[in-house]
């Protein structure tokens, strides 16, 4: 006899979605909407902050990028953490594990995934980080 599938996890809240690559934030997006999420997009740290300041009743969860032109994930990560310390932030980087965290205290980032990531892993960590919080 065949087990039932496992039933796929699904979000819910609005993410700020910060990233600079148009092809990686439409995919990103479309993945976030696929798990039940409300996406606002931004293509930079500076337009994230303004829509963070405007939208933050609304904010479940920041999903960043590293490396951005105008305002980088790292700059924006500290900015946004001195308006609310508890929001947690998802950082999204092809830069590499090593890289964030040697910025970025390990223990202050709700979730990490590296590029390329696929369907699964995404909604692996944003589980995660959702349970965590």
């Amino acid at each position: 006899m065949l087990s039932e599938p496992a039933v796929q996890w699904i979000g819910a809240g609005t993410i700020l979605l910060v990233e600079d690559e148009d092809q990686v934030r439409l995919i990103a997006k479309a993945l976030l909407q696929k798990f039940g999420f409300t996406i606002i997009e931004a293509v930079n740290g500076k337009e994230a902050l303004e829509l963070y300041q405007k939208n933050s009743s609304n904010i479940t969860l920041v999903v960043t990028d590293m490396g951005m032109p105008i305002m980088d994930g790292c700059e924006l990560f500290f900015k946004l953490k001195s308006l609310n310390p508890k929001l947690p932030i998802f950082i999204s980087s092809g830069f590499g594990d090593a890289e964030v965290s040697s910025r970025i205290a390990s223990d202050d980032i709700a979730g990490i995934v590296s590029k390329p990531y696929n369907a699964n892993q995404l909604r692996e960590v944003l589980s995660e980080v959702l349970r965590k919080s």
